[in-house]
């Protein structure tokens, strides 16, 4: 028996149980940013930049769809670096200035811990442009833990919707014998998260009839020849299309 799945198998139940709400708001929000031709940003650092990878550009996906992309933020760049840029609020700042956001889109800010001053300065700069900005983000993790934020503010403090991962105080399910946990589990319940709103997002957008611009693999027939129109139609707005720079 897993330990670690077990435990996954619980935070997926308890993510579905308690966070209807807040996803269903999320999709909401999400439709109308889409409905009035815009689209979703989704920013993370470290680790939590599994799910702006995820949501760009993915087989199964929506094309709607702005990563907030900051390489040096991410371990294989350099893991000492990348974990002290993290907590750099400039990272941030500069991350939705490169992202056009206009107002009334939604951005979702994505953070184990909530902490750092890289996301939280981005949620703070993305509501300046006028966003709804939403967290994916664990509270048993972040309540009680100081910012390393300026403000002193935590990611769920300055985000108008907060998708709560239940994920425990320093994402690892395994205890070991020296005192330590091993083995993830914030990558599962991201991703989760990511989906739970994907789906009743397109279930809105499908009762507003509004297309649903969904990328097909390109790695399968006609997949190149399908998906070539969502790169003319998003390049202005998705910098990672290949519109700009």
């Amino acid at each position: 028996m897993s330990v670690w799945l077990n435990g996954v198998r619980a935070l997926l139940d308890q993510l579905e149980a308690t966070q209807g709400s807040a996803l269903d708001a999320l999709a909401e929000a999400g439709a109308k940013s889409i409905a009035a031709g815009g689209v979703v940003h989704v920013g993370g650092t470290g680790h939590s930049a599994i799910v702006p990878l995820e949501a760009f550009h993915r087989a199964g996906g929506l094309a709607a769809m702005n990563p907030l992309w900051d390489p040096a933020t991410l371990p294989p760049t350099g893991a000492p670096a990348a974990t002290l840029l993290e907590r750099d609020p400039a990272r941030g700042r500069a991350a939705v200035d490169a992202a056009g956001i206009r107002p009334g889109e939604l951005l979702i800010v994505v953070s184990q811990s909530g902490i750092n001053g890289a996301p939280v300065e981005t949620a703070i700069a993305g509501a300046e442009c006028g966003a709804i900005v939403a967290a994916f983000v664990s509270l048993p993790h972040s309540e009680g833990l100081e910012s390393r934020h300026p403000s002193g503010k935590r990611l769920a403090q300055v985000a108008s919707i907060v998708i709560n991962t239940g994920v425990p105080r320093g994402d690892a399910l395994l205890p070991r014998p020296d005192g330590s946990s091993a083995l993830a589990a914030s990558t599962m319940l991201f991703t989760a998260a990511w989906y739970l709103f994907l789906e009743r997002l397109l279930a809105r957008l499908d009762a507003r009839g509004i297309e649903t611009p969904i990328w097909k693999s390109s790695n399968a027939p006609g997949g190149d020849e399908w998906n070539a129109r969502y790169f003319a139609r998003f390049a202005d707005r998705v910098a990672a299309l290949g519109g700009h720079e």
